[in-house]
């Protein structure tokens, strides 16, 4: 009776101990958190002192504070907790004069001038997509999904559209006149 005992108050006092783990379960999915405004490098390079509180506004958005006791100072913060992991957080502020014109930008982010920035080459790429369908049975499904398929099988012309035809030439074509 007492080690019965014993054995249920153990393992009521391991049990309730493994509830404090401060450790992450694995394999339990967490969600990332993004809350406030998320200032770019590119907007932060768009802000001149003398501009208005429209012309802020209308590259940065919307500021996160405005202060009733401060209204020349916009406050835009940003927080970033990929699931699970360390949070990010950044400040920016800007401070107006009388004249609601942009005086100062304050906040642990650093404006750089254009030429500074590191040049990233832009790539295109076209995809072309066919209009045409190919048609194929079940047998040829499967050889394709072993790897085993022709590439060259019969195709459809899927309904409504045009598929290319050939030009033909006109030195080749008889002269007929219909009367």
């Amino acid at each position: 009776m007492k080690s019965s005992v014993v054995y249920s108050l153990s393992l009521a006092v391991v049990l309730s101990l493994s509830a404090c783990s401060t450790d992450k379960i694995p394999g339990v999915y967490r969600i990332d958190i993004q809350q406030g405004n998320d200032v770019t490098q590119e907007m932060l390079n768009q802000l001149e002192p003398g501009m208005t509180k429209n012309q802020v506004a209308y590259v940065m958005g919307t500021p996160l504070l405005i202060d009733t006791f401060h209204p020349n100072r916009w406050d835009y913060l940003y927080s970033y907790q990929p699931g699970g992991e360390d949070r990010e957080q950044r400040r920016i502020t800007l401070h107006f004069d009388e004249a609601d014109k942009l005086i100062r930008i304050d906040g642990d982010t650093r404006t750089v001038a254009k030429a500074d920035l590191p040049q990233v080459e832009r790539q295109d790429k076209n995809v072309i997509v066919p209009l045409t369908e190919k048609k194929s049975g079940l047998f040829s499904k499967m050889k394709s999904l072993v790897g085993l398929g022709d590439d060259d099988e019969d195709v459809e012309v899927i309904e409504g559209t045009n598929p290319a035809k050939p030009e033909i030439d006109q030195q080749q074509v008889p002269d007929t006149d219909i009367q």
